[in-house]
């Protein structure tokens, strides 16, 4: 009876890690389940001072998560936080296209072009894992919200191989974007020494990006030059937080994101 028991056990286990269901921690409290994909998302009716708890799971691609106010009003009067699978604190925003983690408060984070009426966004990288979005209600008023999340096709680059202008060019460009919280792109020069390195980012810098050449150890802010040396290895990151959308230069057809932290490398001579 014991040996029968046990083997049924085994099944259910077997079952689950075939289903690639991720239970929650014992102690955690659960969330309303959010689809990734669903256009409908998992809605909630937040009270003033409360907080609506949802969770997803983020698999082997990355995600960005959409918080949409029925009645929509300016950025402030919702608190996003993402909480990982031990239910602790990952990233916050009350901004609708930018986020921090949660040691950093966010003052005049404010980009460009923010629609009152789109959703407050967060981007997780591929295998985040369980994920649990806690939607804080900071105004006087009753708050229907709903959580969407969606997969993205989105580039990251690690020790990517650039090189010099060839074919009689004058300079040649790469580029990437940082979307994710502590999100380092990688560069190898393979080219010939003496060439200019100049770091730029479209429209304003608000995640403060920076551009670090190892050997030299010259430190980059957007805007400036530098002269490559073979084998040097260059590494951009962001000083602040992070971006929401996804822009299309990183995933092509993508209309959920403009100049969302992106930057340019131009070699030229």
């Amino acid at each position: 009876m014991k040996k029968a028991a046990f083997l049924i056990l085994l099944a259910v286990a077997a079952l689950l890690a075939g289903c690639e269901i991720v239970l929650t921690a014992p102690g955690i409290l659960p969330g309303t389940p959010v689809t990734v994909g669903s256009d409908e998302g998992a809605t909630e009716t937040v009270d003033p001072g409360a907080a609506g708890r949802f969770e997803l799971v983020v698999g082997d691609k990355p995600v960005r998560i959409d918080v949409y106010q029925e009645d929509a009003t300016p950025d402030g009067d919702l608190m996003i936080r993402v909480l990982d699978k031990d239910n602790q604190p990952y990233a916050h925003t009350n901004n609708r296209n930018y986020f921090m983690d949660t040691e950093v408060e966010i003052t005049g984070a404010a980009a460009q072009g923010v629609v009152v009426n789109a959703p407050y966004s967060i981007n997780l990288p591929a295998n985040f894992g369980k994920a649990y979005v806690m939607v804080n209600n900071m105004s006087s008023a009753a708050q229907t919200v709903t959580v969407k999340a969606f997969e993205r096709n989105v580039v990251e680059r690690e020790g990517f191989e650039i090189s010099n202008p060839s074919n009689g060019a004058t300079s040649v460009g790469y580029g990437g974007a940082i979307l994710f919280l502590q999100q380092r792109d990688t560069y190898v020069y393979n080219g010939a020494d003496g060439y200019t390195l100049t770091f730029t980012v479209p429209g304003d810098d608000y995640l403060h990006l920076q551009l670090q050449i190892e050997g030299t150890n010259t430190l980059l802010t957007p805007g400036q030059q530098a002269q490559l040396l073979n084998g040097d290895r260059l590494t951009v990151s962001a000083r602040d937080g992070a971006y929401a959308g996804f822009c299309a230069s990183v995933d092509p057809g993508c209309s959920d994101g403009i100049d969302t932290g992106e930057y340019s490398l131009t070699i030229s001579h």
